[in-house]
């Protein structure tokens, strides 16, 4: 059987009814049987070598379409991929600068708040829990900067009906709450 792989033998085109009908068949399936070979090589006049060479060479241009097309698809996700994650880049520098603008003017907010509290008498000052906290009401108000509280020391309390003496008495009496027998 002669498959035209002499040496010296000189190629011939393909006719364009002849490509045409590969064509055809190739899109019915990429795969070359021998039997399919044969026929394909008698209907169009070609001999069989040729028919599995033109298929062969086929599959590797279909292949490099394919390739190519799938490149240009994985392309394009790369890019939308890209756009979208450079838009979250901008989108996460802004609001990175906007909590810094935040803490800063936060920072700024409690500074002045310090600033107009510091020489302030509040209930935090006289309260806190440092080991100088007053044990009693008289030591609390000895301890205050008010000047129009009179007592100074526990010793020198004024009996006289005031806020100081009241607080005296309720130390000094016995019985001042009185417990119903039971």
């Amino acid at each position: 059987m002669n498959d035209g792989s002499h040496v010296g033998e000189k190629k011939k085109r393909l006719t364009l009814e002849q490509v045409k009908a590969l064509e055809k068949s190739f899109e019915s399936g990429n795969k070359l049987e021998p039997q399919r070979k044969l026929q394909l090589a008698k209907a169009l006049g070609l001999k069989p070598r040729q028919i599995a060479i033109w298929f062969q060479n086929r599959r590797v241009r279909w292949k490099t379409k394919q390739l190519e097309k799938d490149y240009d698809v994985l392309k394009k996700q790369c890019e939308a991929l890209k756009a979208d994650a450079d838009a979250l880049q901008a989108q996460n520098n802004k609001l990175s600068a906007e909590l810094l603008s935040l803490k800063t003017k936060d920072t700024n907010e409690i500074s002045i708040k310090d600033e107009v509290n510091e020489g302030s008498w509040s209930s935090k000052n006289l309260f806190s829990t440092s080991s100088t906290r007053p044990t009693s009401m008289v030591q609390l108000l000895q301890g205050s900067t008010r000047p129009d509280l009179p007592c100074t020391k526990p010793d020198q309390v004024v009996q006289e009906e005031g806020f100081c003496h009241l607080l005296n008495e309720v130390d000094e009496q016995q019985g001042f709450w009185p417990w119903g027998e039971q």
